[in-house]
């Protein structure tokens, strides 16, 4: 670490928390800090909820009327803000809109709830962290209390400016910013100001992802089949559709969820279209019957923009345009005793019954009534090709592409699912939340059924060829296995917003890496920490929140051996400790010191092992990776071991081959010394020989004379 980085660490730990020094935060951070990741709250010593240091979250005053069916609400106080205020409490199942929160707070509109605070707090009464949005409390009451409630009643002359007016004026703030209501309904409108000069409020719509709390009622027949996760972000159309819904509902004050089903009110919508279904015969004023027939259009290139509705305020008329006309038998088709007269009603009944609806087209009967009730090239061309390509199939994909091919601008209808290509990432997000097989979204995505559906109406689909491009680097990513792919890294990818679903931090609301590292901290701390560190979920989350904190070490991370493994762990973490300027993280530095084995049996020298393990015990309690990491992923040590075990392999090799030398030697002990004793006795009988021989003369010569 460089010395200017490792006083900044230290003035910052002296400090506390660095997530509270923004000054001295990265580009990153910053941008982190827009989407509302940090955790905002604090347990005072008396066990107050505080929020900063102005707001109070009162968990022991819950306020029903404000909740929704997936969040709960609770009272708020504000020390220096006037008013009162409310808090929705999100988990991560429903996934809050993090990302948008910024521009939905930059809004200055009256039509809409004002955001006074939002972000990862601790609460107390479940012991984990949840999701928070501070409200400002809304004047007046809601135009519908409830699913079984009477809607406000609104006279004729008063629809305009009391709900139609504000509530296009607030859609329009919206569309310039990106952004999508996504929960427009009677349950989540509040009536502000006195009788006769009432304006709307349009409720929350930040606490889950759009769509997904919407009844069928408030949705288009083709998106309301869907199931509520699968339906994706829908468009201000939507929106405006919904709205329309409620006009109809306040104007005639009656709840057309009564007494009926949602899968009756789809029926209803796609037997009279959606304008017939809900005004039926009776009358509507003139000027807001031409509203709700542009904004009911069941035809989406000819229902009202925003644009439109905004020229007709402007007093504008814009005639509507018929719905698409909706292909109808002219004779039934009788399918589990029931009949049938058109296409959409009739894919949505196959998709539930496959077995039954296999059995029904096997026996030919079904083929013959297509052809004599709808004389239409496009659907016969569909039907026959699917007829070509699966009739090997598998019954379940058989089915699946009938029913593509009878609605094909209705939802993907596999194995009971039914989602929109836009809507798989929340509908993943919402599988895993809840523990159910999230198999089937793999064979989706892996057998190409969204491919073959956007194919279908490639021409009429907005961002065709970008959605098309994210479902083949699906499909790459599904095909890899090792972790950091897989069906998790799918989910990081499709849904910008969702939490890290680790079952590890499963008591955490983790949005960003830096969340991550502190929640690790807390959790080894706690006692009952994991065998292990980064499991797939967190290696997915990290690589596709921040890539360059992991991808670069993906190879070491997903090693076969322990000790690289961990020095890839480690690298990964004092990365996001560096990045996001967290201070000392002693409970996660001595997880992984504890860890730190197989990185010590790395080295070959006896010595250095020893040497190293000293060193890295020495870190115990200091909680900085880096120094960490300095440690056990040294590149001088590393060089001084393998240069040490080069000469040691050298010296043993050398010592290998002398042994071999003595051993064959030995081998050959029956004649071993023979040669050696040939060469000293005949070198000793040379010897004595001459001896002798000079003895011999010397003698002679003696006599002689």
């Amino acid at each position: 670490m460089a010395g200017e980085e490792e006083q900044q660490l230290s003035t910052e730990k002296e400090n506390g928390d660095l997530s509270t020094t923004p000054k001295e935060r990265s580009t990153s951070l910053k941008r982190l800090e827009s989407g509302y990741c940090s955790v905002i709250s604090q347990i005072t010593s008396d066990g107050r909820i505080m929020v900063g240091h102005d707001i109070e979250i009162l968990p022991d005053k819950e306020r029903t009327e404000y909740a929704s069916p997936a969040t709960k609400a609770y009272e708020a106080k504000s020390r220096n803000l006037g008013g009162e205020h409310f808090a929705l409490i999100c988990g991560c199942a429903t996934v809050p809109r993090v990302t948008t929160i910024g521009s939905y707070k930059g809004l200055k509109s009256l039509h809409i709830l004002r955001l006074i605070e939002a972000g990862v707090i601790d609460w107390r009464p479940e012991n984990c962290q949840k999701f928070a949005l501070i409200y400002e409390k809304p004047a007046g009451k809601k135009m519908m209390e409830s699913a079984d409630a009477i809607p406000y009643k609104v006279s004729e002359d008063h629809l305009i400016p009391t709900i139609i007016e504000p509530a296009v004026k607030a859609l329009s703030d919206f569309r310039n910013i990106d952004f999508i209501h996504g929960a427009i309904n009677a349950e989540n409108i509040y009536m502000s100001g006195m009788q006769g000069t009432e304006r709307i409020i349009l409720g929350d719509c930040l606490s889950s992802a759009p769509s997904l709390q919407q009844h069928p009622l408030y949705e288009m027949a083709s998106r309301a089949v869907a199931q509520a996760s699968g339906r994706g972000p829908g468009t201000i159309k939507d929106d405006l559709y919904a709205l329309g819904i409620c006009v109809v509902m306040a104007a005639r004050g009656k709840n057309f969820m009564l007494g009926k089903s949602p899968q009756q009110i789809i029926y209803e919508k796609i037997e009279h279209g959606s304008y017939g279904a809900i005004i039926g015969r009776e009358r509507i004023p003139g000027g807001v019957s031409e509203f709700l027939r542009g904004v009911l259009n069941d035809d989406d290139d000819q229902r009202w923009s925003i644009d439109d509705a905004m020229r007709w305020l402007e007093g504008r008329h814009i005639n509507p345009k018929p719905s698409r006309v909706i292909l109808k038998a002219a004779r039934p088709l009788i399918f589990r005793e029931k009949k049938y007269l058109d296409l959409r009603s009739l894919a949505e009944e196959f998709s539930k019954n496959v077995s039954d609806a296999g059995v029904e087209i096997e026996k030919g009967q079904f083929e013959l009534w297509l052809k004599r009730n709808f004389e239409d090239k496009a659907l016969r061309a569909r039907f026959d090709d699917i007829c070509e390509k699966e009739k090997t199939a598998p019954r379940d994909r058989w089915i699946f592409s009938v029913c593509m091919a009878l609605d094909p601008f209705g939802p993907l209808r596999y194995k009971g699912r039914s989602i929109f290509p836009g809507g798989l990432g929340m509908a993943l997000a919402e599988a895993m939340a809840q523990n159910e097989d999230i198999q089937i979204y793999g064979e989706m995505v892996l057998q190409q059924f969204f491919n073959d559906w956007i194919g279908q109406i490639f021409d009429e689909l907005p961002d065709a060829a970008g959605i098309m491009s994210i479902l083949e680097k699906s499909r790459g990513v599904l095909s890899q296995k090792m972790p950091g792919y897989g069906i998790e890294r799918v989910l990081y990818m499709l849904d910008q917003e969702v939490a890290c679903m680790s079952p590890i931090l499963r008591d955490y609301f983790v949005l960003a890496p830096g969340n991550l590292l502190l929640a690790l901290e807390s959790i080894s701390q706690s006692g009952t920490r994991p065998d292990t560190i980064l499991d797939r979920h967190m290696i997915a989350f990290i690589s596709v929140r921040e890539r360059q904190m992991i991808d670069s070490h993906l190879g070491y991370v997903n090693s076969s051996n322990k000790g690289n493994q961990m020095i890839g762990i480690i690298r990964t973490l004092a990365a996001i400790q560096r990045r996001f300027f967290i201070g000392s993280v002693p409970g996660v530095g001595n997880w992984l010191i504890s860890m730190t084995e197989p990185i010590v049996k790395l080295l070959k020298d006896h010595e250095l092992r020893q040497k190293l393990a000293r060193a890295i015990g020495r870190l115990q309690d200091n909680g900085n990776l880096t120094a960490l990491l300095e440690l056990v992923d040294d590149p001088i040590l590393i060089q001084d071991d393998a240069k040490r075990f080069g000469m040691a392999c050298r010296e043993y090799k050398s010592l290998v081959l002398e042994k071999r030398a003595i051993e064959s030697y030995f081998r050959k002990r029956k004649y071993f010394g023979k040669a050696t004793g040939r060469q000293v006795a005949m070198l000793f009988s040379s010897v004595l020989s001459v001896i002798v021989i000079a003895g011999y003369v010397v003698l002679r010569l003696m006599n002689g004379i």
